[in-house]
Order: structure tokens, then sequence, then C-alpha cells
């Protein structure tokens, strides 16, 4: 009896939402004039750029190191990080830092003709800050920068796929 309960609960629930219109993100659709893209502007090694690089892979798009006939052009015009006092405590201390990312870019299909206008994705995060705790805040400072870069990838790759 509770194994029917518990069917009927779940069954229930899962009506509910593909009712409602869930569904998991996958990948980006991309038009085939992007399916090989070259990265300009930024490298590809270590931060942005590799979670770029990374997110364009997982998409299926073949990122190449040259620039090739066929290839269209990513270009990443402006690529900024900054961290901002966003509150300070009654002691005139920082109590809390904003992390700001923007990046700003073009695409440019093979034949040199712009597929989008430069535009921007942006992304923020807060969090507290303790002096007596530098150690722990500069690990979770990491980890939200690491967020932060996987939030413009995404944004970024929302943006692509509008471009038919």
């Amino acid at each position: 009896m509770k194994r029917v309960v518990s069917n009927s609960v779940v069954a229930f629930l899962l009506m509910v939402m593909v009712g409602c219109g869930f569904h998991l993100r996958g990948a980006a659709d991309l038009s085939d004039s992007l399916k090989t893209m070259y990265i300009e502007g930024v490298s590809l090694q270590r931060g942005m750029g590799l979670y770029l690089k990374r997110g364009l892979i997982s998409n299926g798009i073949v990122v190449v190191e040259q620039p090739k006939q066929h290839a269209a052009i990513l270009k990443i015009i402006d690529n900024q990080f900054d961290r901002r006092v966003l509150s300070v405590g009654s002691n005139a201390k920082i109590s809390e830092y904003e992390l700001y990312a923007l990046i700003r870019f073009s695409v440019i299909d093979a034949e040199g003709n712009t597929l989008a206008a430069p535009q921007q994705v942006e992304a923020q995060r807060d969090y507290q800050f303790d002096e007596n705790e530098v150690l722990g805040r500069e690990a979770e400072e990491d980890l939200l920068r690491d967020e932060l870069n996987k939030e413009l990838v995404q944004s970024m790759l929302r943006r692509l796929s509008a471009i038919k």
C-alpha cells in the first residue's frame, strides 16, 4: 500500500513538472556557421578562456587554435573582473564584498560578415568578509570567481544560440 501511494506521489510530481514546462538545460542549439570557432582576445589556457573553451566543446563546437578558412571568430572585446566594497560595518571595516564580471564579445563568420554585433554579459556575486578568516575567504572568492566564469559562459552560449 505504501509503495502505491509513493509511486502515485512521484507520478503526480512528474506530471506537474512536465505540465509547467520544466526541462533540464541541454546543449545550446547553435547554427551550422558556428560549429567551428576560433576564439580571439583571451587565453584559452586558464580562467575565463578555459571555461569558454570547455563550454563550447561540450556543446559540440570545434575550437581551433589558429583562424581557419571555415571557422567563425568569437572576438572577446573586453573581459573585466572587479571586487567592490559592498558594505562597511560599524567598526569602519569592510564586512561585505561584491564580485563583478563582464564580457563584451562579437561574432564574425568565416567570410568576415558580422553575425553578432558587440554585446555584453554580466554576472555578480556578493560574500561576507571577516578579517579573522582571510584564508577561508580567499578560497571562497576563488570559488565564486569560478562560478561567475561559468555563468558568463552559459549566458554567452544562450546568446550564441540566438544567432541563425
